[in-house]
């Protein structure tokens, strides 16, 4: 039973040092994977575009709600694709603070969706209230132009109700990706694909088996290998479309460090040369596949990302995982293979007078789908509400 009502008491830390693991532990769902050693990591790894804190909540002197939060320089160039953002570029060469802002993003930008530690038994509609207005008060001294609550599911209906009941106006986000697996080896699985999708992978892994023997192997310590690992992540980060974080090598050797039950690197060789790798986290029956890299010298002649892809879905398989979690963007491919997506979307609120005048239309019009065409001509049956497995 929850304890008797008391004043709810906000503060907020700036390091996960101040919260006991006993208390993170109690509030937050035991089954999720990115928990207090993922959200560690983070906080150690310098990540320079970001500036992590917590905010805390107590009733009766009893921490009732950890709330992580983060503050980002943001530039909607990130979410705006095609040719406005080629054209935002264009601008910020001339005017660097072009469509720049600074926005306080309640979630972490490398979670699968929002984690809020509040017990089931807390009243979450006056926790959230005290939440938003701590975090309010909070952003008058940063400087923040809004305030986003950052990837919420169609499964966390409490929180989204609490969130617009406290003036705060939903959009769209860029949706997950994941797989569900039932086959019973790699080939009863690309015999479940599609017709043309099946032929053009058997296509691509017979061409890369004629080029080279490719081997993939999973380790949990990369010690003597983490500074190729890095040099394929930041090859593979230059060439993508969205930008949020820029990991760092600490951000590699910490979460192997703090997360050893569930961090897993597949590793793939051509010979002794490094060409490939997926960093992933393991729990159960669910994979999160994190970051990859891949020699973007030979990743097309090679078929990198499906020869990786087959083996990272026999592995699953072989382990007894039944969703492979794929993240978000480049959907064509992982819809061709079989991912459905899960909508996630942001809470907003508007601090700037100029902006609160427009804040509905100017929601309206940033959500992801509005420019990436593969999201905006989905049908419905595309989306899998699955969100709960993650």
């Amino acid at each position: 039973m929850r304890q008797d009502d008391g004043k709810l008491i906000f503060s907020i830390t700036d390091t996960i040092d101040n919260i006991p693991k006993s208390d993170w532990d109690r509030l937050f769902d035991p089954d999720c994977i990115e928990g207090w050693g993922f959200h560690k990591t983070i906080e150690q790894s310098g990540i320079k575009e970001f500036s992590f804190h917590y905010a805390l909540i107590k009733r009766n002197g009893l921490l009732c709600a950890i709330i992580p939060f983060f503050i980002n320089d943001f530039s909607f160039a990130t979410i705006i694709q095609g040719p406005l953002q080629k054209l935002i570029f264009f601008v910020q060469k001339f005017w660097r603070r072009f469509l720049w802002t600074k926005i306080i993003f309640v979630g972490n930008p490398l979670t699968e969706k929002l984690r809020i530690g509040i017990p089931s038994d807390e009243l979450i509609n006056e926790v959230m209230r005290e939440a938003i207005n701590g975090l309010c008060s909070f952003s008058a001294k940063t400087g923040a132009s809004a305030m986003l609550f950052y990837n919420l599911t169609e499964g966390q209906k409490d929180i989204a109700s609490a969130l617009e009941q406290n003036g705060l106006l939903c959009m769209e986000n860029f949706p997950n990706t994941v797989l569900e697996i039932k086959a019973k080896n790699l080939e009863d699985f690309i015999q479940s694909l599609g017709s043309s999708t099946r032929k053009d992978l058997r296509r691509k892994l017979r061409k890369t088996a004629s080029l080279a023997t490719l081997k993939t192997e999973v380790l949990t310590d990369i010690f003597t290998i983490q500074n190729e690992l890095y040099k394929l992540y930041t090859c593979n980060f230059e060439q993508s479309d969205v930008r949020f974080e820029t990991l760092t090598p600490e951000f590699f050797r910490n979460i192997q460090k703090n997360m050893p039950e569930s961090a897993r690197f597949f590793i793939t060789r051509s010979g002794k040369e490094i060409v490939a790798f997926n960093l992933c986290l393991v729990k159960d029956n669910i994979l999160i596949d994190k970051v990859i890299g891949m020699d973007k010298t030979i990743s097309h002649m090679y078929s990198l990302y499906y020869t990786t892809f087959c083996e990272n879905i026999d592995w699953c398989i072989k382990n007894g995982i039944r969703y492979y979690c794929l993240g978000i963007t480049d959907y064509h491919p992982k819809l061709r293979l079989g991912a459905k997506l899960i909508p996630l979307y942001i809470y907003v609120k508007l601090f700037n007078p100029f902006l609160k005048l427009f804040s509905r239309p100017l929601v309206r019009f940033i959500q992801p789908k509005n420019f990436d065409p593969i999201l905006k001509n989905l049908e419905k049956n595309n989306l899998v509400l699955r969100e709960e497995l993650l």
